[in-house]
């Protein structure tokens, strides 16, 4: 039997690409720092949001997937403000990508990244999502996660996105923050949806509710913006973090969880069925 497969799996929304400035000269300092510290991350997946590159879209996903030893990459256009989706993935032996088959359009308010992935010794492909969720109509973020549900929840699936907004069980300090920002980031209707579905947040699993955004923004509201999920068993989940950079690189921090998969894999429950 096939020895098991360790994955380690990123989401990090770049804010505008990682450039600064404007029109032709942008300045990609912050990008080439980014791409080092995720390169110590030693990442197996990941998703990039707000991949803002425009016509350098392709070059500026070479550079990264070069600086980060990455093998596959695709670029997924965003419906709004080139806030475009990348995807990078580290084939092996053990792992390879076998398909493609990206969600764009209405009602997803940028993209939804889906790429499918062979692994040894699994008779099932594991499925990895990468997302960018509505950022200001929490019932387009509820949309978007029921429709998670219709497409994946049957599936093997690690789902990674930029949610905009909170996890289930938190509890922010909203001193000074404005109440409608509140109630729009503070919707966990998508996030009890995906739950009721069978998606296992991986950071709640392992007990890292640690804020991904909030540390530079004025309002200064806190919350597990950036997650990742999967539909795998828990017992595959070993391993989670939240990168808390001394000089924040992005207004969102890197997310990472690690996953064993073993050759044959027991699901988690099934979610809901019926439409």
């Amino acid at each position: 039997m096939a020895d098991p497969v360790t994955l380690r799996v990123g989401t990090y929304n770049l804010r505008d690409g990682g450039l600064d400035g404007v029109s032709a000269f942008r300045d990609d300092a912050r990008f080439k720092n980014q791409l080092a510290m995720l390169a110590t991350l030693r990442l197996d997946l990941l998703g990039l949001q707000e991949a803002k590159w425009g016509p350098d879209g392709p070059a500026r996903l070479e550079q990264a997937a070069r600086w980060l030893g990455m093998t596959w990459k695709c670029l997924v256009r965003s419906n709004f403000h080139g806030c475009d989706i990348a995807v990078l993935v580290r084939e092996s032996a053990g792992l390879s990508v076998t398909r493609e088959r990206h969600l764009t359009g209405p009602p997803f308010a940028h993209a939804h990244a889906d790429v499918e992935l062979e692994i040894a010794g699994r008779p099932r492909p594991v499925r990895f999502m990468v997302g960018h969720a509505a950022p200001s109509s929490p019932t387009l973020r509820l949309i978007e996660a029921e429709l998670a549900w219709w497409f994946y929840s049957s599936l093997d699936v690690i789902y990674a996105a930029d949610f905009n907004a909170a996890a289930l069980n938190e509890d922010p300090n909203l001193q000074d923050v404005d109440p409608l920002h509140v109630a729009r980031k503070l919707d966990t209707r998508p996030a009890e949806e995906l739950q009721a579905s069978g998606f296992i947040d991986t950071g709640a699993q392992l007990g890292d509710r640690t804020p991904t955004v909030g540390h530079t923004r004025v309002d200064r509201l806190a919350y597990r913006c950036d997650r990742i999920y999967t539909t795998l068993s828990r017992d595959a989940i070993v391993g989670h973090r939240v990168v808390q950079e001394d000089k924040p690189l992005s207004d969102h921090r890197p997310v990472w969880a690690e996953f064993v998969l073993p050759a044959t894999e027991r699901r988690a429950p099934p979610g809901r069925g019926g439409i």
